[in-house]
């Protein structure tokens, strides 16, 4: 495990669904990235692919482990 800003324990999803949802979350549509819209992104890429579930809560998860706070207009999981 790699440590996180929060202390919390963030459970892994796998290399595939966490590169499905990358990359998912990079061919959206974004004037200029910054950690903040990378959140939103890879959140709507994770609802998209996986809605309602356990994936989309595991990013959400993630960012918050590294103090990326929620975002204006992010979707719910």
């Amino acid at each position: 495990t790699s440590p996180t800003c929060n202390g919390s324990t963030v459970t892994g999803i796998g290399i595939q669904k966490a590169g499905q949802i990358f990359m998912g979350g990079l061919s959206r549509k974004v004037t200029s990235w910054s950690h903040a819209r990378a959140r939103v992104a890879t959140l709507q890429a994770a609802k998209q692919l996986f809605s309602g579930s356990t994936e989309c809560n595991a990013v959400k998860a993630a960012w918050n482990a590294i103090n990326v706070p929620a975002q204006s207009g992010e979707p719910t999981c």
